[in-house]
């Protein structure tokens, strides 16, 4: 089933409002612990918090990832997760997903004199503007690409500031489980693997390789503890697959 772009704009603006931190306490809240020092919840999931981790990639890559889950989104943005917008700009580059031309759900690339430097997401376009949601930035129409807050903002589509825009690969299908277990193919085993990562609280981070081991079991039996149910299955089911696809967590 092919993706929309809904999904991850509903979670964009769902955090706007956020404020980076002084110090690496109360991630997860929008105004506690302000400052000025890059620690973020976006820049925790990747490993790359403090000073020098400036973050709009990331929280670009954080939505994709929280809308889609971590492998879907990798292949939403034509290549891999990135903290630098140079990068990033190159996986749409090499895919032939570049354009001068936004579209809704489109990843927005903005540069300065020296190259690309800043980026965001677009939830509307119409023939004047484009509307996007950025992390690292401030309120206003100028371009901000260290403003410590994730904000809506509005430029002029001619806007000399936008390099360009990386159109993700919304149309790709994605296989959806029904059930998955030991004997489930490789494919489908990553996929649970990952889910449980997003969905499950519980325990250590699973590697998504694969395999099901000792570990993949403990982590669903995880799962179904934290909803509530019964824990003496042997595989994810049609009840539980159809939890992880909808990211639920209780």
């Amino acid at each position: 089933m092919a993706k929309t772009p809904e999904k991850v704009i509903k979670i964009a603006i769902g955090e706007v409002g956020y404020i980076e931190k002084k110090s690496n306490k109360d991630l997860n809240y929008k105004k506690k612990n302000v400052g000025a020092n890059n620690y973020t919840k976006y820049g925790e999931y990747f490993g790359i918090n403090g000073l020098q981790a400036y973050w709009c990639d990331m929280f670009v890559d954080w939505c994709f990832m929280k809308a889609y889950g971590r492998e879907n989104a990798k292949k939403l943005l034509c290549g891999d997760f990135s903290a630098y917008t140079p990068t990033s700009a190159k996986y749409y580059k090499k895919k032939s997903r570049w354009s001068n031309i936004p579209k809704k759900g489109d990843q927005i690339f903005f540069k300065n004199e020296k190259r690309i430097n800043h980026t965001g997401l677009v939830y509307k376009v119409d023939e004047k503007y484009v509307y996007t949601i950025e992390g690292n930035t401030r309120s206003g129409n100028s371009v901000n690409a260290n403003g410590g807050e994730v904000c809506k903002k509005v430029y002029l589509r001619s806007n000399v500031r936008i390099a360009g825009y990386g159109h993700p690969l919304y149309d790709f299908a994605v296989k959806i489980y029904t059930t998955v277990k030991k004997t489930s193919s490789k494919h489908a085993i990553k996929w649970l693997q990952s889910k449980l990562n997003q969905c499950c609280d519980a325990g250590a981070k699973l590697s998504v390789d694969g395999i099901w081991g000792e570990k993949t079991m403990k982590k669903l039996k995880n799962y179904w503890k934290q909803l509530g149910w019964k824990t003496n299955g042997t595989y994810a089911g049609k009840k539980t697959c159809n939890a992880l696809n909808k990211l639920r967590k209780k």
